[in-house]
Order: C-alpha cells, then structure tokens, then sequence
C-alpha cells in the first residue's frame, strides 16, 4: 500500500489530511507551551518556598539538631529540583518546541507546494486529454461542414459544366485541411493517451510517493520531538530520583534515641548537694512534751490522725 498506487483519485481527503495534522501539530505546541510556562510557575513557586523556609529556619538553639539539619537538606534538595524543574523547561523550549516550530512551517510549505504542483500537473493533463483535443474536434467539425459544402459545390458545377476546376480546386483544398487536421487530432488523441498514461502511472505517483516520504519524514521527526519530550518531562529521570533519594536518605538519617545527645551534653546539670530537710528543733524551746520527729497521739489528735491513717 501506498500513496502512489492507492491514492490517485484521493487529492481531496490528502488536503484533509494535511490540514487536520497542521491543527494537530498546533495543538501540540500550544500543549507544550502552557507545559513550559507551568514548570517554570512550579520551579519558582518551589524556590520561593525555599528561601522562606531558610529565613524561618535559623537556628534558634546553640546545638544542631539531627531533625533541624534533616530538614534543612530537604530544603536545600527541593531547591535542587526547583532548578531541575527550570532547566528541563528550557530545554523543552530550545528543544521540542523549537523543533515543533520548524516542523509546522515546514508541513505548511509541503502542503502548498505539492498542492500546487498537483494543480500544475493536473491543468497539463486536462489541456491535452480535453481543451486542446476539444479545440481539434471544433476545427475537425467545421473543415468537414467546409469539405461537404465544396464537394456539393463541385457536384454542382460538374452538372452545370462550369467552373469545374474552380470547385474542384475549393473542394480539392478542402479535403486537404481535413485530412491533415485529421491526421493532426489522429496524432493528439494518441499523445493525449500517452499524456495520461504517463500521468497515471508516473507523474502522479511519483509526486504521491513523494509526498508520502516526507510526511513519514515527519512523523519519525515528531516521535523524536515526543521522545524527547518523554525523557525531559520525565519525572523518574536519573536527576529527579537522585534528589528524591538524597531526601529519602536524609529522613532515614532522624534518629529518636540519639537525637537529643548534644543537647543533653551541652546543657546537663552539675551534680549538687542534697539539701538537709530536718526537724527545727528552735520550735520545742517553748513548748514540753512534744519531741522532735515523733507523732503525739493522744485523745486531742486521735480523730485527725485516725483520718489520715
């Protein structure tokens, strides 16, 4: 199957088939336009959360804490990918899109030109299998009125015996105009055949095939851009799981049990002396029978005591 051998009588749906790709391929770059500007809105969005988060995250204790620098390297990773995000939306700019660009100017002139050169070559066909041949039977049809008309002439003057050279001499002139545009429509109907044989079977398809490679051309040329396209935007590319390891490897490295060490060796407390929590005995100087660290019990302070014990 091909253009060349199954398309000959299909120039319409060919138009319909290259406009419809056009739109297609404009879609396209609208999609990776709004795709350009929406990963560079996200890398800034990203980076503008960094370096918030680095003014809100100073240090406020004279130690490092695990959890503290934990965190402020996933920042610093997010910042990374905030990067990665710009840079990836700039190649998708020099790159696929720009190539995207070149293509569509590109499909447009293939479209005008063999367009153009169908229209050339199909008013070459239509000049010589119809205007000129049917320029050739007009003649054709008058030079033979003129033939019946100076043989009828002849018949006539050889009736009447006059002037019979005259008229055999119009009718002789006559006939000779015919045959030789007989024989000249005899040789265009045969160049006609020929012309659209040639037409059919190697001008056509060769402008046909021709067409059909350079748009399978362009086809392979926008799976490269849509390949392309896959391994920028792809978000398990070597640079974007590194980061994410990187985070994954910084969280792994919190631990619970050591997290607060340098804190407690930084700030831990002096050992200091008990202090002595004794009976002041200066309370019995004035008072007899009470002693120092024993209870009274007795019938004024049995029913409180009862109630504490």
């Amino acid at each position: 199957m091909g253009f060349g051998m199954d398309l000959k009588f299909s120039h319409e749906a060919l138009l319909k088939l290259q406009d419809w790709e056009l739109r297609l391929l404009e879609t396209v770059k609208k999609f990776m336009a709004l795709r350009i500007k929406s990963d560079k809105d996200y890398a800034y969005t990203l980076q503008n959360l960094c370096n918030q988060v680095d003014k809100e995250s100073a240090p406020q204790l004279d130690y490092i804490s695990s959890v503290s620098k934990s965190w402020l390297h996933m920042v610093h990773q997010t910042e990374q990918l905030s990067k990665i995000m710009k840079s990836h939306a700039e190649e998708l700019n020099a790159g696929p899109l720009h190539r995207l660009n070149v293509m569509i100017k590109d499909k447009q002139q293939v479209k005008k030109s063999y367009n153009s050169i169908h229209q050339q070559i199909e008013a070459e066909l239509y000049k010589v299998t119809k205007t000129e041949l049917e320029k050739l039977k007009l003649g054709y049809r008058q030079l033979t009125k003129e033939v019946n008309s100076a043989k009828e002439k002849f018949k006539e003057a050889v009736t009447k015996g006059k002037e019979t050279e005259k008229a055999k001499d119009r009718y002789d002139k006559a006939t000779m105009k015919l045959h030789m545009l007989h024989n000249q429509y005899v040789l265009a109907l045969k160049g006609a055949q020929l012309h659209q044989d040639q037409y059919y079977d190697s001008t056509l398809p060769l402008l046909l095939d021709s067409l059909q490679t350079m748009q399978e051309e362009m086809i392979k040329g926008l799976k490269g851009i849509f390949d392309e396209y896959c391994q920028i935007t792809s978000l398990v590319s070597d640079e974007i799981v590194a980061v994410h390891k990187e985070i994954e490897m910084c969280v792994q490295e919190i631990n619970p049990t050591t997290e607060y060490e340098t804190f407690i060796e930084k700030h831990k407390s002096p050992e200091s002396k008990k202090e002595d929590i004794e009976f002041d005995v200066s309370l019995l100087e004035e008072i007899e029978n009470l002693q120092a660290n024993e209870i009274m019990w007795n019938n004024l302070t049995a029913d409180s005591l009862n109630s504490i014990f």
